[in-house]
């Protein structure tokens, strides 16, 4: 919430704003010309003070708690609004930045707010999406469009916001659902008539049910990333829904080949959506910028199949499609395979050259113990029949950035540097703790 008054006091000065949630995501962002650094009293992060004295900005510490409400509206000031800029979630190892201008965040939050229908009497919970994500920036914004309240809770025990029975809609990350489903019975009631949105990940089957029967029937899926908001928002009511989503009427959205032509109806080709109305490139960041932006497209990297109805189900992404001997793997849905079967919450695909220098592949799966051959067996020969040499890993847990997403590199170079510890070779089966 303070977030949100002082981002607005310093933009209707004129200037420009960017959350960030800790002094070392301060510390790595690439802005020439940062001014000051604003924070509560309350909040305290080690090396903030050096940091901000090293790179000469002004820091300024301000509290809210005992300002007076105002008589009267604020006076009108001639300064025109400023911008916002958001951050991308890093999975690609460090962040991208997107300046959001006025015009820019009114039509994202137009869009957001058609689509999951709020209204005045709406009260949206945002659950622990911090303020640079777009989740947390855009999401948090919507109810206000129209006069709804937004419900902000950030507190350890993240089903604290599902006591408050006034709830109609919210969006969550699926790894925040498990704490949630963990909680005692008794902690929250269900509420069937909140409309829960997913995004950020797929759920598993078991996260499903268990939603549907513990907090809420109504659940949907939202496909979008911070680039473009919002392009697909699909209700889970039969299990096809669960992976193949339904695109938004208002967005244009297309699955073309490596030189940009539409593919055919059934085949795997890179999404791409327009940017009319929207963003157009990262900011400071050139190279990036001709990657993902181009010819009034943006590409997020994502593969997908569309079927004649126009529905689309993803297959991962296009960075981390795996080459085995001139064999493609697409990642996605045989991790989503593996949890479904195997019932955890986590598994990760990636490859390794070995000492003849040819691909290896490798699956982590994140369990508290090892999962024994006669359950691993068949799940894997179902996903990887092709693969006999699969080398598998058990991990306590993935290497996540702040919203649940795994860090595939990390994770590869975590598993690559402890190979050493291991005395014997490993063929097929295989732990790392």
């Amino acid at each position: 919430m303070d977030f949100w008054i002082l981002s607005l006091a310093l933009r209707s000065l004129g200037l420009t704003t960017v959350a960030v949630s800790s002094a070392a995501m301060l510390g790595e962002l690439k802005l020439p010309d940062i001014r000051s650094v604003v924070t509560r009293p309350k909040e305290v992060w080690p090396d903030l003070a050096s940091l901000c004295k090293a790179r000469g900005l002004v820091l300024l510490s301000v509290s809210l708690e005992d300002d007076p409400s105002p008589d009267a509206a604020p006076p009108q000031t001639r300064h025109a609004p400023g911008g916002h800029i958001l951050l991308t979630s890093g999975t690609t190892g460090r962040f991208k930045m997107l300046l959001s201008t006025p015009a820019i965040d009114a039509a994202f939050l137009r869009w957001r707010t058609e689509v999951t229908g709020l209204s005045q009497d709406s009260v949206l919970s945002v659950f622990q999406f911090p303020p640079w994500t777009a989740a947390g920036y855009r999401a948090a914004a919507n109810p206000w469009m129209v006069g709804g309240t937004t419900l902000m809770e950030h507190g350890r025990e993240p089903y604290r916001a599902l006591l408050n029975p006034s709830i109609t809609h919210g969006v969550i990350v699926p790894a925040l659902l498990d704490p949630i489903l963990a909680a005692p019975e008794n902690a929250y009631a269900r509420n069937d008539a909140l409309q829960l949105a997913i995004t950020g990940g797929a759920m598993t089957r078991r996260q499903i049910e268990q939603t549907k029967a513990r907090i809420t029937p109504r659940l949907f899926v939202l496909l979008g990333s911070t680039e473009i908001s919002s392009f697909a928002y699909t209700p889970l009511e039969t299990e096809e829904d669960q992976r193949w989503h339904r695109l938004l009427p208002h967005r244009v959205v297309e699955i073309v080949s490596e030189t940009g032509h539409p593919v055919p109806v059934g085949e795997i080709g890179r999404v791409r959506i327009s940017t009319k109305d929207g963003l157009t490139g990262y900011l400071g960041d050139d190279a990036a910028t001709k990657l993902h932006f181009k010819d009034g497209y943006f590409y997020p990297g994502d593969l997908a199949i569309a079927r004649s109805d126009g529905r689309i189900a993803l297959q991962g992404r296009s960075t981390d499609v795996i080459n085995i001997q001139g064999k493609k793997v697409f990642p996605g849905p045989i991790e989503d395979h593996l949890c479904e079967s195997l019932k955890v919450g986590g598994a990760c695909l990636f490859s390794m050259q070995n000492e003849s220098g040819e691909e290896e592949l490798y699956v982590a799966i994140e369990t508290a113990t090892p999962i024994g051959a006669e359950r691993l067996r068949p799940a894997l020969e179902g996903a990887l029949k092709a693969y006999p040499q699969t080398h598998v890993f058990f991990v306590p847990s993935l290497p996540r950035n702040e919203m649940g997403k795994v860090l595939r590199q990390a994770l590869r170079d975590q598993i690559a540097g402890g190979l050493s510890a291991f005395t014997s070779p490993i063929t097929l089966f295989g732990s790392f703790r």
